[in-house]
């Protein structure tokens, strides 16, 4: 079940409670790319609608209290299946429509509002995704001696590290303190709850010298 935890996506508890329907914050890497942290989801309850494949939804896992975003990929009278678009598995868990809180309609993101497609588009991208995502593992496995080989060589870290301005952020999780690394507008970096090293999105490592970022949770 470690493994499980570290995959899932956890929804902020912070809600408004406007038509009695919240919004929530997004946060966690599972939904990835459909939603970033910090999105805020726009969840409305299914009411008499269909749970259907594809669609994006709001659940509470049996027998715990944290709101979790997957998507369904199977829905039939033997239950709902789900599991996270950027997960490599299908969730353990089998849920009951009851434990289904409602379905996310839309994301959005700074000044953005994006439209989160479900039904048979919903599979349709998560599928394109997933091909996606098994290319770009192939090829970053190709390429790994060589980016891991200049990432060691330090030539970047001593030549262009001052001219880039990152920041850091904390957010306060439920298991913890979340550390990102924020370039402009963009998150290259993370530290999760109870990890010991950072998460640098490529090619940036290649600017960063993670001795010289905070090496624990609390620095902030």
């Amino acid at each position: 079940m470690d493994e499980v935890k570290a995959k899932e996506t956890h929804l902020g508890e912070g809600a408004s409670q406007a038509r009695g329907w919240p919004g929530l914050t997004y946060s966690g890497p599972s939904m990835h790319p459909i939603f970033k942290a910090a999105d805020w989801l726009i969840v409305r309850p299914y009411a008499k609608k269909e749970i259907k494949a594809g669609d994006v939804v709001v659940f509470r896992r049996p027998g715990e209290v944290h709101r979790v975003v997957h998507r369904v990929v199977e829905a039939n009278i033997s239950g709902i299946i789900t599991r996270g678009d950027n997960n490599n598995t299908n969730d353990p868990w089998i849920l009951k429509s009851e434990d289904i809180i409602g379905r996310v309609v839309s994301a959005k993101r700074r000044n953005k509002t994006l439209k989160v497609h479900g039904g048979k588009t919903g599979i349709l991208l998560s599928i394109i995704w997933r091909v996606k995502k098994l290319f770009a593992n192939r090829l970053s496995l190709a390429l790994h001696p060589a980016y891991h080989g200049l990432v060691n060589a330090g030539f970047f870290h001593r030549w262009l590290s001052p001219f880039v301005r990152a920041k850091i952020l904390y957010f306060h999780r439920p298991n913890g303190t979340e550390m990102q690394l924020v370039l402009g507008r963009r998150v290259i970096g993370r530290r999760m709850p109870g990890t010991t090293r950072w998460l640098i999105t490529r090619p940036f490592r290649l600017f960063i010298d993670e001795s010289s970022l905070p090496q624990s949770n609390t620095d902030g």
